[in-house]
């Protein structure tokens, strides 16, 4: 149904299972709506034949679900005859025997793609506007779950305040900034970075190894990389991190007690060098053992 109506999709034009696909719901801005998540499956339809498995066919696939502005708009029967000629084929022999190892493979890389999105995303709490204040009925189960909540708050709070830093340092160094503020940006990445990591520790430490959504298999430390690219850091190092953030002190106690800890200076400089590009600061070079696991 989907081949027949071709690019662009519409709600109306395929069927629930497409509809219903982890990565097209994952993707669409209002996954309750259908048009929403047409939307997001002609998106994701269109990445998919930009990566098609095979290819000698890619031109003719995208020439058959209208992907390409040559056929898009037009009919079954034109765009079969566009991609049989692409592809140097019969019409007959394509529509027989290509087409449906075309469709297969399409709804083959559909589904790949959903298995795999719970290994690659992650959704935050999705929030509502409030018109009165909350209020949990005196139950166990409501405890419970409000408590979940507030730890994976917490922990997303956390990956969003990362997330704000690293654009900031960005935004320094592209502007050639003086290199104190530059240093100063960097160092409060470092302790939003330790931030995450002492929120993800204390999930793991309530929930387990995996976060609490059917929709994912990520662990809470693997919310990081959502904020961003950041350093890669030894486990040691990310240990010490998570020990010092403390989340009831500022940024100047962490930075303090990461100033006197064994490894610290040499974390926080090469921290800064990785993400800012600039040399490393000379006093504090990494040692044999970090340059080996870096």
């Amino acid at each position: 149904m989907l081949l027949r109506a071709g690019l662009p999709v519409r709600a109306d034009q395929c069927g629930p299972s497409l509809l219903g696909l982890l990565g097209v719901k994952a993707r669409a801005q209002r996954p309750e709506q259908s048009d929403s998540r047409a939307r997001a499956l002609d998106g994701l339809l269109r990445e998919q034949l930009d990566r098609l498995e095979n290819g000698e066919l890619a031109a003719a696939t995208r020439l058959l679900f209208g992907a390409d502005a040559t056929t898009s708009g037009t009919t079954l029967t034109a765009r079969r005859a566009a991609a049989a000629a692409a592809a140097d084929y019969e019409v007959h022999h394509f529509r027989k025997r290509i087409e449906p190892k075309l469709v297969e493979l399409i709804a083959w890389q559909l589904r790949r793609d959903s298995e795999q999105f719970a290994t690659r995303h992650a959704q935050p709490p999705e929030l509502h506007s409030a018109s009165r204040r909350l209020v949990l009925p005196a139950d166990v189960f409501a405890w419970e779950a409000a408590e979940h909540q507030h730890v994976l708050a917490v922990l997303w709070g956390a990956v969003y305040q990362l997330r704000a830093e690293l654009l900031t340092v960005a935004r320094l160094v592209s502007m050639t900034a003086a290199e104190h503020e530059v240093t100063d940006a960097t160092n409060s990445a470092l302790w939003r970075h330790a931030q995450v990591l002492h929120a993800a520790r204390s999930y793991q430490a309530a929930y387990g190894a995996v976060l609490l959504n059917p929709a994912t298999a990520l662990g809470p430390a693997e919310l990081a990389s959502f904020a961003g690219w950041t350093p890669s850091l030894t486990p040691t190092q990310e240990l010490l991190l998570a020990e010092l953030a403390d989340p009831a002190e500022g940024r100047a106690d962490f930075t303090a007690r990461l100033a006197t800890a064994r490894g610290g200076p040499d974390l926080a400089a090469s921290w800064r060098q990785a993400l800012t590009g600039h040399g490393a600061d000379r006093n504090h070079q990494l040692s044999d053992d970090e340059q080996e696991q870096a």
